[in-house]
């Protein structure tokens, strides 16, 4: 039986045509920024974005501006950790990855357990109507990612999926997130790797039908069902609503995009992972190494239901194709791979991000 991720506040979906024609609050203000007495680890001084990775145990800040911009967020009164995972089937107690945020001279800061903790959390910052002004992701993992030189000099991408706190075949910690298309805040993934099981958190999610830019930022716990967000919320040159960390983005993903340079035809003669549920596209080429996708399934646009892991693969591309719809690599059990597909944006896929030139 496959769990309810969320509360449903509204729906107002289509049908699937290819598819679908804690509480921890604190607030700070003037002095030096934090406790006089700590001194915090600057995540964004090489560089802000929607994620920050961090991988031991400390004392943590960022400017409190939007993406990757210097546009300040607006008169922060107060920041929230919204909710916390270990991307499995355990709840974290509130304070287990990341604790003690407050807001100080234009700076966001937070702290860690002294034991450190896997996994993912998102910090958000709100005005004195308790409205979120903007959100941030916290990447907790211990390995961080390797670089993976692609093929045909198609580009250089992260060795796991955005969110991931592994990248070996066969661990849970290797699903990551999923997103939905143009999107800076994530959604939980599952906590299995052969069933869709939703991933346990501290918060509590909810679908609602027709969003928007605004509605989105406003509230990164709520899956929309009709979102189709401006072709400028993702593209080739990094955004402001671009979800992967400092010197990274979402990959190009049409003819042109990073896996039709590397691994051409579609035609593969690679077999899908049963054991492991994934694909390791540089078994194509008889090569050694690893390049693994697993099959983390998605988030129907209907719904906002978790569905198909274990037996699909999707994985969005910032690459627009008209107004409603995106490129996105997809492959299932059956060794079917489509380098170059397109689908409706409501949906929720995983991302494998590309590093910038």
């Amino acid at each position: 039986m496959m769990k309810r991720r969320f509360s449903i506040l509204m729906m107002a979906g289509l049908a699937l045509v290819q598819s679908c024609s804690h509480d921890e609050t604190g607030s700070d203000q003037g002095g030096d920024h934090g406790d006089d007495a700590i001194i915090y680890t600057d995540l964004s001084a090489e560089g802000t974005a929607n994620c920050y990775l961090i991988s031991e145990a400390g004392d943590y800040k960022f400017k409190a501006v939007q993406g990757n911009t210097d546009v300040t967020v607006g008169d922060v009164n107060s920041v929230e950790v919204l909710w916390e995972s270990f991307g499995t089937d355990v709840t974290p107690k509130a304070g287990d990855l990341i604790d003690s945020p407050t807001y100080k001279d234009g700076y966001i800061s937070f702290k860690t357990p002294e034991t450190f903790a896997q996994g993912n959390a998102v910090i958000a910052a709100k005005d004195s109507e308790g409205v979120i002004l903007w959100s941030w992701h916290i990447w907790c993992s211990k390995e961080g990612w390797k670089e993976q030189e692609y093929y045909n000099n198609a580009g250089t991408m992260m060795d796991r999926n955005l969110g991931a706190t592994s990248a070996t075949p066969g661990e849970v910690g290797a699903l990551g997130l999923l997103y939905q298309w143009g999107r800076k805040d994530p959604f939980l993934g599952s906590s299995s790797i052969t069933e869709s099981t939703d991933a346990a958190s501290t918060g509590t999610w909810n679908v609602d039908s027709d969003g928007s830019t605004t509605k989105a930022q406003e509230n990164p716990m709520t899956f929309y069902t009709s979102l189709y967000l401006p072709n400028e919320s993702w593209q080739s040159q990094k955004t402001a609503y671009d979800p992967c960390p400092v010197g990274w983005h979402v990959p190009d993903g049409d003819e042109e995009g990073v896996w039709a340079k590397a691994f051409g035809s579609s035609d593969f003669q690679a077999s899908f992972d049963g054991n492991n549920k994934g694909f390791n596209f540089s078994s194509k080429f008889g090569d050694s190494k690893m390049i693994w996708y697993p099959a983390s399934g998605c988030l129907y646009c209907d719904s906002g239901e978790l569905y198909l892991v274990s037996n699909y693969g999707y994985y969005w591309s910032c690459s627009a194709f008209g107004s409603n719809y995106a490129y996105y690599l997809n492959f299932n059990n059956s060794n079917n791979v489509n380098l170059e597909n397109y689908t409706h944006r409501s949906y929720g896929k995983s991302i494998r991000c590309l590093k910038e030139k």
